[in-house]
């Protein structure tokens, strides 16, 4: 992607994004904060609750109206929302049961990734363009809904695209909002290989959103409760689980 240069992208088809086609990010945010309440309210609900096995305890996320993402992880089960975000619940193992432990939400906060969307178009800019980036952005937004070019098949610019500009050798992220545009920081990582290629390759931005921290300590339940039954769950809190610091984006 050459300097003075732009790039955008939009959602890619299919049932799973279609919440997500015209969701503003003050939208996205309600619903990351309703989903990190969820997860920490359904352990407090299930805390005293032992299952048999983790399809068990992924049933009872079902029934609770979470969806469950396939996850190869013995002790990890991870949640989605209509709008992709996602989260992650941890299963301490015992002796012929377990029980949920702890989550991670973090990830809730990242429904505008790179791996949903597809790279549409790129286009140039004068290179003695000095305008600011909001004046170019609302440039492009009126170009791609007013006078598209032949060669763009996408679908005129609007809520939930993104656009990439390249100035000074610095690429920045833009998402369309409701009203106007908002810088995207973690869209496309610095990645020096990344940002020259211009390409959606990965969703680097789980890599370190999710961190298993290891074997969980084992103990041995006196009294399995099993879901469905009369057992009160115990009062309490469960606690976030701690993970080593990542790298700083």
């Amino acid at each position: 992607m050459p300097d003075n240069s732009y790039a955008i992208y939009q959602l890619k088809d299919g049932p799973d994004y279609h919440m997500l086609r015209f969701a503003s990010l003050d939208d996205l945010n309600r619903d990351a904060l309703r989903l990190r309440r969820d997860v920490h309210k359904i352990l407090e609900t299930a805390e005293g609750i032992f299952f048999p096995d983790k399809a068990a305890a992924e049933q009872y996320l079902r029934d609770a109206g979470f969806t469950v993402i396939p996850n190869t992880d013995s002790q990890m089960i991870s949640v989605r929302n209509a709008v992709m975000q996602e989260s992650v619940l941890y299963l301490s193992i015992g002796a012929n049961c377990c029980w949920l432990e702890g989550c991670d939400t973090r990830a809730v906060d990242q429904s505008i990734r790179s791996a949903h969307y597809d790279l549409i178009y790129t286009g140039t800019l004068p290179s003695d363009d000095t305008r600011e980036p909001l004046a170019i952005l609302e440039s492009l937004y009126a170009r791609f809904n007013l006078d598209r070019p032949a060669d763009f098949h996408g679908h005129s610019l609007s809520v939930s695209d993104v656009i990439a500009l390249r100035q000074h050798d610095t690429i920045r992220c833009y998402y369309t909002d409701s009203f106007g545009f908002r810088e995207l920081p973690d869209f496309m990582p610095d990645n020096p290989l990344r940002n020259a290629e211009m390409t959606l390759e990965d969703d680097y931005g789980m890599i370190d959103g999710i961190i298993n921290n290891g074997p969980k300590q084992e103990r041995n339940p006196e009294t399995p409760v099993v879901p469905g039954a009369a057992d009160t769950p115990h009062e309490g809190h469960h606690k976030e689980r701690k993970h080593p610091k990542g790298p700083e984006r």
